[in-house]
């Protein structure tokens, strides 16, 4: 949902819940299968630059700890605030795995509000690794 590679496209197959990119090599491959079983697939937008930037700010305001908080803050001004922003948190191993948990349930909530309209609801699955 985060993807915005020019010429990329994903679609989500209702009936296995795999997300299918459709790009370069297999583009006309994929948009034939979703012609054929048009409605089998949804066309998942991505969602726009501006949600990753407002989760940075709201994942900020929740780390308890004054200085790591204020190193976030200062790396989500100016240009380059996604790459700083990494940098930042993989200096701090169990605050990145709870961004990343974090910005999951972000791009989750913004996609199940969006596959409700259509009556499908999802679950997230727990990443072991």
């Amino acid at each position: 949902m985060e993807n915005r590679v020019p010429g990329t496209t994903q679609y989500l197959n209702t009936e296995t819940g795999e997300v299918v990119p459709a790009f370069g090599f297999n583009r006309d491959q994929i948009l034939a299968e979703i012609r054929q079983y048009p409605k089998r697939y949804l066309r998942l937008a991505p969602q726009a630059g501006r949600s990753g930037y407002t989760a940075m700010v709201e994942f900020a305001r929740t780390v308890s700890r004054p200085e790591l908080r204020a190193v976030l803050e200062a790396a989500i001004s100016g240009p380059g605030v996604y790459r700083r922003f990494r940098t930042a948190l993989r200096e701090e191993p169990r605050e990145f795995k709870r961004w990343q948990q974090f910005r999951g349930e972000k791009v989750a909530g913004h996609l199940r509000k969006r596959l409700e309209a259509d009556g499908i609801a999802i679950e997230l699955v727990p990443d072991n690794d």
